[in-house]
């Protein structure tokens, strides 16, 4: 799990494997890092990893966005 705490944007990033997705209640993860931010309107913003290959979606996407130019 790596988290980043973007102040000047007011959010805080969360990024997960698989297997922490398994293991971590998200909800928890959310109420323990706003309880410990300083900005009431901060949001926080998950990064779940897939289950599926990165380089067909990636490949499938990047010819989708081409078609749209």
């Amino acid at each position: 799990m790596e988290i980043y705490h973007n102040k000047e944007k007011g959010f805080i990033t969360v990024w997960l494997t698989n297997e922490e997705q398994k293991q971590y209640n998200l909800e928890r993860i959310t109420n323990l890092l706003l309880k410990n931010s300083d900005n009431p309107k901060c949001k926080v913003v998950f990064f779940l990893s897939g289950h599926e290959d990165l380089y067909s979606n990636t490949e499938g996407l990047l010819l989708a966005n081409l078609k749209n130019v």
